[in-house]
């Protein structure tokens, strides 16, 4: 089977990439060509700008792949142009990473008909994949375009390049304490080997075909379980202080790394139209992060959080 991703040297895409090859498959990933890549067996590495039809056409204008992951598509403009060069006759399913973020805000667990439209903690992002979705949608109702949706929560693991759990591992290792919001919101997270899982086990589900599903472990983890997990991976105590959120003197961004939200969205769909269940829970996830975090020692800076020491101090 011969296999397109769209990007290939990002977390998501890269991890996505490697592991299609791993498991015997044919691929070829498009960048921009900017980033070298850290692992081999590709077919084809295509190097372009996916929002140029040009570029697009001179590269996969004349291949015929039977899947497609588009991890990089954050538009509906981005979709589009690659749908409309894709071979549609040899394709068999297109798999978009689309994101949790696309529903309104719920304090509530989110299934997959819950409302999407316009989400203030999310913003540009959240309604940018909104409108790949709709297009998707559209496509599928008007020509059966043979699509698969998947809103990941919060992802996390070897290779992210945000700064998440990479930060707790940093001020841990230095015996530095942590601050968190006060309350009990609570989050899910899915880890990367999970999320590239479910996406793959798309392409061997006939029932997925159009559909959208969540994707996300089904733990539920307020931030103070979800550092005393990554204290518990380092292996150093270091204490948790909870910031009264109300403050009006200091931003949640500049001493907080994840947004101060409930975020928790249902699996009973994916789980019953038989699509791979995520295994890896918030513990086993922290200890093989920082696993890859001692061996990759990734650069730790985030220039809006300047305040962590004066909100441990105050």
């Amino acid at each position: 089977m011969k296999i397109l991703v769209m990007g290939g040297t990002e977390f998501v895409s890269s991890s996505m990439a490697k592991y299609l090859i791993s498991k015997g498959y044919t691929v070829d990933v498009f960048t921009r060509g900017i980033k070298p890549l850290n692992y081999e067996g590709l077919r084809k590495h295509l190097k372009g700008d996916r929002k140029s039809t040009l570029d697009l056409k001179a590269n996969i204008g004349n291949e015929k792949y039977h899947y497609v992951f588009d991890i990089s598509a954050y538009t509906k403009e981005d979709v589009e142009k690659l749908t409309n060069v894709l071979d549609r006759e040899s394709l068999k399913r297109y798999v978009f990473c689309s994101s949790g973020a696309v529903y309104i805000p719920s304090d509530e667990m989110v299934s997959e008909d819950f409302a999407k439209g316009e989400n203030a903690n999310w913003g540009a992002y959240g309604l940018g994949k909104k409108e790949a979705e709709d297009y998707l949608f559209k496509l599928w109702g008007d020509d059966k375009f043979p699509m698969t949706i998947f809103r990941p929560t919060y992802i996390y693991g070897e290779d992210n390049n945000l700064l998440r759990e990479k930060y707790l591992f940093n001020r841990i290792s230095k015996s530095l304490d942590v601050p968190i919001p006060d309350g009990d919101k609570k989050n899910q997270f899915i880890y990367i080997s999970d999320l590239v899982r479910i996406l793959e086990s798309a392409i061997h589900t006939e029932k997925s075909a159009g559909q959208a599903y969540n994707a996300t472990h089904p733990q539920l983890v307020t931030w103070e379980k979800l550092v005393q997990a990554a204290i518990k991976a380092v292996n150093i105590e270091v204490k948790i202080k909870k910031i009264d959120s109300k403050r009006e003197d200091v931003k949640l961004g500049e001493y907080f790394i994840f947004r101060n939200i409930n975020y928790i969205l249902s699996l009973e769909k994916a789980q019953k139209d038989g699509l791979y269940v995520p295994k890896i829970d918030i513990q086993e996830g922290m200890k093989l992060a920082y696993k890859w975090y001692c061996e990759a020692k990734p650069e730790v800076n985030n220039p809006r959080m300047t305040k962590v020491d004066y909100v441990l101090e105050s």
